[in-house]
């Protein structure tokens, strides 16, 4: 299934091979079941779920739904890893979609995700601390986070709301525009240098 670029422009997989590193758990230049699974450790780990409750079952559950994905669409069903030219292929075909529709809906969902994960009171806000727990989980070095909150918090009131984190996530997804503020949503570009951080039970 060969990569069609032309829908994508260059700050875009510019942004999704910057993803790929976030997910290479293991930084080896390649993503497999483990670092989903491994992602999915982390953010358990750093937001306070308790091992084998119903969260911590459903966010690994998660990232086996994501692994089945990239399965099914590369129509490999026993698929061991993916480079990051097949990343930018599954995302841009699978993800992105025929239509803005098909990505609105899908940005949503990880909006949704972000937010039912983090917010850990449930006043549909994004407090910097809760922000700082994305970082962490997803060792995007913490330096970056404050600068990347304020960014994103475009009313200045010290939280990100709903609407900020979605506007963010569509800049990240969406917008070829160098300074559009939602590229920071999981630090700056460029940026290879992930924290490894990883917790043991």
């Amino acid at each position: 299934m060969p990569v069609n670029n032309a829908m994508l422009q260059e700050l875009q997989i510019r942004k999704l091979e910057h993803l790929f590193r976030i997910i290479d758990f293991d930084h080896n230049g390649l993503l497999q079941k483990s670092d989903f699974q491994s992602i999915a450790d982390n953010v358990a780990i750093f937001t306070g779920i308790i091992e084998d409750d119903d969260h911590d079952n459903l966010l690994r559950e998660e990232g086996n739904m994501i692994w089945g994905f990239i399965q099914a669409y590369f129509q490999q069903p026993n698929l061991q890893n993916i480079d990051s030219k097949q990343w930018i292929e599954f995302m841009e075909n699978f993800f992105f979609g025929a239509d803005d529709e098909v990505l609105d809906q899908n940005i949503t969902l990880i909006v949704n995700r972000l937010q039912s994960v983090f917010d850990k009171n449930k006043d549909q806000l994004i407090s910097r601390l809760e922000f700082m727990s994305i970082f962490v989980s997803f060792r995007v070095e913490v330096r970056f986070a404050n600068q990347c909150f304020k960014a994103m918090d475009l009313n200045g009131d010290g939280f990100i709301s709903t609407d900020e984190l979605v506007h963010a996530a569509m800049d990240f997804f969406k917008s070829n525009d160098p300074d559009a503020l939602g590229n920071k949503l999981f630090g700056e570009l460029g940026s290879s240098h992930f924290q490894s951080v990883k917790v043991q039970y």
